[in-house]
């Protein structure tokens, strides 16, 4: 049996976690966070968790491992754990799409999530009150840029299966998260 694998791709604040979360609640599928394999690192190292620290712990990372490093452990963890079904937040560069591609092939499927203004995006994420986001909005619009010129997201975004637009209410999201479900058989 083939294992299908959902990857969700794109910039900070569009929602990647909430439509895997959506997934979880309402499917049963379970997913991995690349962004919480960092922080375990940091939180091993006894190091804040800020996005600074995240971006140098990723960096040192991918210098020892490859670029690849962190969605190759996640993939792993999904076949040690033997799920059928899984999903990944934290897609972000056309290597890792690479990387899932290599290890379930047609299994893998990508998701992008879109949010056409990034004031609400900001928003959104001042919302979640994380110690690793920023507080002002110049702040995000760095750490989008650098974020985009470190992964390329956007260029990762082109590879999308499937495009979610979340400019409207967390319930426009799960409504078309349902349709993805029932109409696209992307659990099927």
């Amino acid at each position: 049996m083939t294992v299908k694998v959902i990857g969700v791709v794109g910039q900070i604040g569009s929602g990647k976690d909430e439509v895997l979360k959506y997934l979880k609640a309402n499917y049963g599928v379970p997913y991995i966070s690349t962004g919480d394999i960092v922080r375990d690192i940091a939180r091993s190292e006894n190091i804040e968790a800020t996005r600074e620290n995240l971006a140098k712990i990723s960096q040192r990372c991918f210098t020892e491992l490859g670029k690849g490093c962190f969605i190759r452990r996640a993939a792993e963890e999904i076949a040690h754990r033997g799920w059928q079904t899984a999903g990944i937040s934290g897609v972000r560069s056309h290597e890792d799409v690479e990387i899932m591609q290599d290890m379930f092939g047609r299994g893998f499927i990508l998701i992008r999530v879109d949010i056409s203004d990034p004031k609400i995006r900001f928003e959104r994420v001042r919302l979640r009150h994380e110690e690793r986001d920023p507080t002002t909005f110049s702040q995000f619009l760095e750490q989008d840029s650098n974020e985009e010129n470190t992964f390329h997201i956007s260029r990762t975004g082109e590879e999308a299966d499937y495009v979610l637009n979340n400019d409207g209410s967390v319930e426009a999201l799960h409504k078309q998260i349902d349709r993805l479900v029932t109409s696209a058989g992307l659990l099927g």
